[in-house]
């Protein structure tokens, strides 16, 4: 009897296990399921950028000293040209008169070598040749009458020699100016007109310098655009060479942004990018790379660690005035991307004894099917061999096994 009784609570306790698993496998699991179509799929680079005016210019001073006037500030208007600051011209000022003086100087040293200005020094040099002839005619003859002199025994040789001399410098007083009076006529020595040139082209050069010198007491804008930065202020003293303002186009606006260089290999000039953010109000605007650095720099993160990244830029191709110098923006640059194909929420693949799976729904039930990965996007997974159109996928959970019934929810792909 104690046997039977055993084997009859035996029986029992094995219906109801039974019961309890036919009325488990009878209960529908409520999951969300999608109905699946076909799509793009896109594979990104994610990062940021900033955001600066196309072909800015820092502009620096070239001349020193006091700064007198800042004439602009930031967020004005200026065209090429403009005079941005002015700095002491005073020393610069006195070299300028002075060079002036030596070039007026010069000047009319090289005018006065003109025949026109010879009158008086013709006039001048004749009377001189003249004055030789009387006096070289005077030397000759008293030379003559010392030779019959000498020859009678009345004067010595010493007063003939002396007699000599005296007729020899003559004549060569009277050639000399004679050349002189033909120089005049024919104009200024050319030895005295290409000194005279000379020192008129030093004092050219000179004042050539000084004005040169002026020019750069005064900072110009070398575009049009608008003040970026100002970088200096009034009565401050500058050096060659200190910057003083960025000045750019507010509406010709480009990105820059440092990429890692882990992922700087799957980044190519003309690659399309999404650029959104809170700056612009989360508006999504289009761009592409258009240059690339040819090679990496190391960035110190927010958080202090050193990275190797790689400078981009990137042309933004609507714009419409939204994106301001200076706009930190997020960036997703386009590396590859597959259109119209069969692809699934990455959330639905799972690993299944080392095979990619997904839940499909078949007759209500829950079915495992194994699928090959295609191109793996930006939450979505490209798949080449498994599904096709229509086939509804179930959103996998804990409570979800293969065979479970299941009631949809139905959401689009």
């Amino acid at each position: 009897m104690k046997t039977r009784k055993i084997i009859s609570i035996s029986g029992i306790c094995v219906f109801l296990i039974v019961l309890i698993i036919i009325i488990y496998t009878q209960k529908s699991i409520t999951a969300e399921t999608i109905i699946i179509s076909k799509t793009d799929v896109y594979q990104y680079v994610e990062d940021t950028a900033i955001a600066k005016c196309k072909g800015a210019q820092t502009v620096y001073t070239e001349g020193m000293g006091k700064i007198i006037s800042v004439n602009f500030n930031i967020g004005d208007k200026v065209k090429k040209g403009d005079i941005l600051l002015s700095l002491d011209k005073t020393d610069l000022e006195f070299q300028l008169k002075d060079a002036e003086a030596k070039v007026k100087n010069a000047r009319a040293q090289l005018e006065s070598t003109d025949t026109k200005n010879y009158a008086n020094k013709i006039l001048e040099a004749e009377a001189t040749v003249e004055q030789c002839e009387v006096s070289m005619d005077a030397a000759y003859r008293n030379f003559e009458t010392s030779k019959s002199l000498y020859e009678a025994g009345a004067i010595s040789k010493d007063d003939l020699n002396k007699s000599e001399d005296t007729y020899k410098t003559a004549s060569a007083l009277l050639k000399s100016a004679k050349a002189q009076l033909n120089e005049i006529k024919n104009g200024a020595p050319s030895y005295l007109k290409s000194s005279y040139i000379s020192q008129l082209e030093q004092a050219l050069i000179y004042r050539s310098s000084i004005l040169k010198s002026l020019e750069k007491q005064e900072v110009r804008s070398p575009i049009d655009g608008i003040i970026l930065e100002k970088l200096v202020d009034d009565n401050s003293i500058v050096s060659k060479g200190t910057a003083a303002f960025i000045v750019g186009d507010v509406k010709n606006i480009e990105l820059e942004a440092n990429i890692l260089s882990d992922d700087s290999y799957k980044v190519n000039v003309g690659n399309e990018v999404e650029i959104s953010g809170d700056s612009i109000a989360n508006t999504v605007l289009k761009g592409k790379i258009i240059k690339i650095a040819p090679q990496a720099k190391i960035i110190t993160s927010a958080l202090g660690v050193n990275q190797s990244r790689v400078p981009v830029t990137i042309e933004i191709l609507n714009n419409s005035g939204i994106l301001k110098p200076g706009y930190n923006v997020d960036i997703k640059i386009i590396t590859s991307y597959k259109k119209n194909v069969i692809a699934v929420p990455d959330s639905l693949v799972f690993n299944y004894n080392g095979n990619s799976c997904v839940f499909v729904l078949q007759n209500g039930k829950a079915v495992i099917r194994q699928v090959e990965k295609g191109l793996e996007g930006d939450k979505l997974i490209e798949i080449t061999k498994g599904l096709k159109e229509g086939d509804i996928i179930i959103k996998p959970n804990n409570n979800i096994k293969e065979g479970a019934k299941i009631k949809t929810k139905q959401s689009k792909n």
